[in-house]
């Protein structure tokens, strides 16, 4: 980076041109009051680089007062801000470009801010993607490659390339089973054709891929700027062939909570009828085996605690199992209860 500044008189950058016309920028500040000499309690913190200086020195209130006495006290604190960054920049080695004093600026050592975001890195192309997958390495070849028709070296691809001789002779060799009325020198020019198509097509390709995925980022970008009103965009105006986004998920609805007494009161009657009604069906078959199976897990437990004699379960438990076996049958019926076994 260069930073330029007029060639001046009793200045650090004083060989100028004979044409010019010399200016003594001591007498020109002594007759204004200032000097080119500043000095400052707190030394000012300078950024030559990015042209940029910082005054740490605490600034005292009762010299900002209103009006005129402000704008004077900060415009004098500009200036000599101004004149120390200048000072350094004079102090800088200077060369001479087309007959003017430049001087080359050292790397800034100030962070600024992007103004714009870090851009994305690029898609990968399909034929990058499958040599990633299949590990294979792009090697860079040379530019030059041995002819052994032409016993030299010859570029690899343009004007006179090696193997090009091949490409415009007049005489193919014919495979030993090959077609010998087949048209073998327009079969090459088709295949080399096909080829140029081909990247081509695949170059195509990759473009409408990238734009596709960058107006799908936007319209996205889009929709979340016109949902962060407060009508969630319902009152956004939309630009040319914007289309009309489409509220996604479920949206659960609740009744009303008073003025609809009808619907609440079919709601109701439907209930208690559901209850009380006869249109109930009640399973009997699945109702007597939960039953039996709830008698026969008691039974049981009350024969883990007690001690049984070696005859197994004692007559009391087959007694009650033999009469809810029965009484199963009575409730299913005769023919269901052999299907059911």
């Amino acid at each position: 980076m260069l930073a330029t500044a007029a060639a001046t008189q009793d200045t650090p950058m004083s060989n100028t041109a004979p044409d010019t016309p010399s200016i003594n920028v001591e007498e020109l500040l002594e007759s204004t009051g200032r000097s080119i000499q500043v000095e400052k309690e707190v030394p000012l913190t300078l950024d030559v680089g990015s042209l940029i200086g910082f005054d740490m020195a605490p600034v005292e209130m009762s010299k900002l007062g209103q009006g005129k006495e402000r704008d004077a006290f900060l415009m004098e604190v500009t200036r000599d801000n101004t004149q120390l960054l200048f000072n350094s920049i004079f102090s800088l080695p200077s060369s001479l470009v087309e007959k003017v004093k430049c001087v080359q600026l050292p790397p800034p050592t100030t962070k600024v801010p992007r103004e714009k975001p870090i851009p994305k890195p690029k898609l990968p192309t399909k034929w990058e993607t499958f040599a990633k997958s299949k590990g294979i390495h792009k090697k860079k070849r040379g530019r030059m490659l041995y002819d052994d028709v032409a016993k030299e070296w010859k570029p690899r691809f343009g004007y006179d390339k090696a193997g090009g001789d091949k490409e415009q002779n007049w005489v193919v060799e014919v495979p030993g089973n090959g077609d010998p009325y087949k048209d073998w020198l327009g079969e090459s020019e088709d295949k080399k054709k096909e080829k140029v198509a081909k990247n081509e097509l695949q170059r195509l390709h990759n473009i409408s891929k990238e734009v596709k995925l960058k107006s799908e980022a936007i319209n996205q970008t889009v929709k979340q700027a016109n949902k962060s009103t407060a009508s969630i965009g319902k009152f956004q105006e939309k630009s040319k062939g914007e289309k009309k986004a489409k509220a996604k998920g479920k949206h659960q609805k609740f009744a009303p909570v008073s003025g609809d007494t009808k619907s609440e009161k079919e709601k109701s009657l439907a209930l208690i009828n559901k209850i009380s009604g006869s249109s109930v069906s009640v399973n009997k078959e699945k109702a007597a085996s939960q039953e039996m199976g709830a008698t026969i897990k008691r039974s049981r437990d009350a024969e883990r605690r007690t001690e049984l004699p070696k005859g197994g379960v004692k007559w009391e438990s087959r007694l009650k199992l033999h009469i809810l076996i029965k009484k199963k049958r009575q409730v299913s019926g005769p023919g269901k209860d052999k299907s059911s076994r």
